[in-house]
């Protein structure tokens, strides 16, 4: 006698057999009525069994309940061989026997199954993290195209139960007029309609409005007609700016409001006008359905007509209008230029300003330096000349304390063409000789006054502190041509070496042209 949850093979269907079979494939257990249980608790789901039967903790209760006899997976395949040995000894009978197993067969089994260890492998572990990949993949794959599907099945009825919704675009409106009626129609404008009023006031043209609806009976006429020829002529002039629409559009349902549309299709002449500044419609016609016509042609011919009689009645308001416009364009020009000839202007005088203050800037930096170069200048000769006082001290402390006897004597000319002579001891050097030249005015200043311009005490004349004099002149000999430069050397020697020692003529060459 089975238990509530003893099973029998032959109770399976096929689909249950077939997940029974991948189950065994996938965890290689041979339990199969353990394998049984975990199918049956998850509904026969082999991805959803795989993962239980690998989750830690949830296969366990299964395994403890499962007292009975398992049904080996070799009881399985030898139910199965009996069945097909059995079919094909029949001789084509129509009845089917069972090969029933020995007693012994199932203690044996249950033995060999009882002492079976299972084995670890890493092909479980492996294989179910991409079978579950692959089952997600599936569901969502199978999401998708459901919903797809029930989208396409939605747009397809929604179709075939009303017109498509009108389109915004005013290209698609032209394009989709021009798919049913042909490319000769009246010259719809493709703006916005608060596009064509501003053309139409800018430029001073009549606005036809055209509206309609998709849904009224009268519409396939009135747009037939306005491919008619005597339509098309009459719109297709230059002071006429043609607006039409579906009322289903936003802009032509808020175009139905604004005129007080009646009944469809409509036709509107409207005149723009622009006064205290403000632009306005005013409606000069207007045509609320069709009433009677017999043909598209004559819808033409009687639009035609419609549309011409307010032409002629404002022609003179329009050119009025126009002529207003135009002082207005012109005024409006004028002002423009002359803004622009005053930004040039404006701009000049700001250029000459610019550069004015360029030039004041300019000017003040150069006499600012100007101004650092005198007081530079000035504080040079002032040292320079502080220098040659005190320097003309020294010489006459080193002549008051000379012992030597005065061996050397040196006619000197001058720079300013007058000629000293003067003697130096032998051990004299030619720096000596330059400052004596260097000092030649302090000299005289000295003789005439006996005073400094730093005190009665030529003694007391200090060097100035940060200064090196620069001797702006060169001691030459003339024959032969000898030019002194090392300030260091022996006066005796230096004049020996050119055969001019005791005595010798030298000439103060400046070394640089005197500025004028």
């Amino acid at each position: 006698m089975q238990g509530p949850d003893s099973f029998a093979l032959d109770e399976l269907t096929d689909a249950q057999k077939q997940s029974l079979e991948s189950f065994c494939q996938v965890t290689k257990e041979e339990n199969v009525q353990l394998a049984v249980r975990v199918l049956r608790s998850r509904q026969w789901r082999v991805e959803q069994a795989v993962e239980m039967y690998y989750e830690p903790g949830l296969i366990s209760p299964l395994a403890a309940a499962t007292v009975e006899e398992p049904v080996g997976s070799s009881q399985l395949r030898r139910r199965q061989t009996a069945a097909q040995s059995s079919g094909s000894s029949g001789g084509g009978g129509g009845s089917r026997s069972e090969a029933q197993p020995s007693p012994e067969e199932p203690e044996q089994e249950h033995k060999a199954v009882s002492s079976q260890k299972p084995q670890f492998s890493l092909m479980p572990l492996l294989s179910w993290p991409i079978l579950l990949l692959v089952h997600l993949a599936t569901t969502m794959i199978n999401v998708v195209l459901q919903l797809v599907g029930r989208q396409r099945i939605t747009t397809s009825a929604a179709r075939t139960s009303r017109p498509a919704p009108y389109s915004s675009d005013r290209s698609q409106f032209v394009r989709e007029f021009e798919s049913a009626y042909g490319t000769v129609h009246v010259p719809f404008y493709t703006g916005t309609l608060a596009e064509a009023q501003e053309t139409a006031r800018r430029e001073t043209k009549y606005l036809v409005v055209m509206l309609w609806s998709s849904e009224h009976d009268d519409t396939p006429l009135f747009e037939h007609a306005l491919t008619q020829p005597a339509l098309v002529q009459c719109l297709s002039r230059s002071q006429f700016v043609v607006w039409a629409g579906d009322v289903a559009s936003p802009d032509a349902f808020k175009a139905a409001e604004s005129l007080s549309v009646c009944a469809f299709p409509f036709m509107g002449i409207v005149f723009m006008q622009q006064a205290a500044g403000r632009s306005g419609m005013q409606l000069l016609a207007r045509m609320d359905g069709l009433g009677s016509s017999a043909n598209a042609q004559h819808l033409a011919s009687m639009l035609a007509r419609f549309v011409e009689r307010p032409v002629g009645r404002h022609a003179q308001t329009l050119h009025a209008t126009r002529r207003e416009q135009q002082e207005r364009e012109s005024a409006r020009r004028l002002r423009e230029q002359q803004n622009a000839a005053y930004e040039r202007s404006l701009a000049l005088d700001q250029e000459r300003e610019r550069a004015r203050r360029e030039q004041e800037e300019r000017e003040r930096r150069e006499q600012e330096e100007a101004e650092a170069l005198l007081r530079e200048e000035q504080r040079r000769k002032e040292l320079c000349r502080r220098w040659r006082w005190a320097k003309f001290a020294e010489q006459q402390q080193q002549q008051q304390d000379n012992t030597e006897d005065l061996v050397t004597t040196l006619s000197l000319r001058l720079e300013n063409g007058s000629r000293v002579v003067c003697k130096f001891a032998a051990s004299a050097t030619l720096q000596q000789v330059f400052d004596f030249v260097e000092t030649r005015d302090i000299a005289d200043e000295w003789a005439q006054t006996q005073t400094t311009p730093y005190g009665a005490d030529l003694s007391k004349t200090s060097m100035p502190k940060d200064y090196e004099h620069t001797y702006e002149f060169a001691l030459v000999s003339q024959f032969p041509r000898v030019v002194f430069e090392d300030r260091s050397a022996n006066l005796k020697d230096a004049l020996a070496a050119s055969g001019l020692w005791p005595s010798a003529a030298l000439i103060v060459e400046p070394l640089f042209e005197p500025e004028d």
